[in-house]
């Protein structure tokens, strides 16, 4: 596990085992979930469940085959006086989204089957919130092992 600071973002990874032989690299992971956090973004994009809506459907939005994106399907709920909590699913990725625009911080988890992909979500919903600083914590999810190993 390694990290390194880079524009205010940083990243811990967690790898997947090697393959069967040696030398092998292939991946023998379900997915890829990104633990991500937040900080010093703008009051206002984090405060509004609507918003939210949007940047999430935006974010997990991909290709329908037919040149546009499909957005993902969204769901948001809006807290009073203010923080929204929202959830994204599609087939590139399934988001979780938990604002504090008091701290001006959100924290997010993006799951997906490619690292790509999860990647590709993360650019997104960065460059909708506008967070001076991120954190990323890399796991990958459902690592397959054989029943000796365990």
């Amino acid at each position: 596990m390694g990290a390194s600071l880079t524009a205010g973002l940083s990243v811990n990874h967690m790898a997947c085992s090697q393959g069967d032989y040696p030398g092998e690299q292939r991946e023998q992971c379900l997915g890829t979930h990104l633990l991500v956090e937040l900080w010093s973004a703008p009051f206002p994009k984090l405060a509004d469940a609507r918003q939210i809506q949007e940047i999430l459907g935006k974010a997990g939005a991909c290709d329908n085959g037919m040149g546009t994106d499909s957005p993902a399907e969204v769901r948001v709920h809006q807290f009073d006086p203010y923080g929204v909590s929202g959830t994204a699913s599609s087939p590139l990725a399934h988001i979780l989204i938990h604002t504090w625009p008091e701290n001006r911080y959100a924290a997010v988890d993006i799951f997906s089957h490619g690292r790509d992909d999860a990647y590709l979500v993360l650019e997104r919903m960065k460059e909708a919130l506008c967070p001076e600083y991120v954190h990323v914590l890399e796991m990958k999810r459902g690592q397959l092992l054989d029943m000796e190993d365990t």
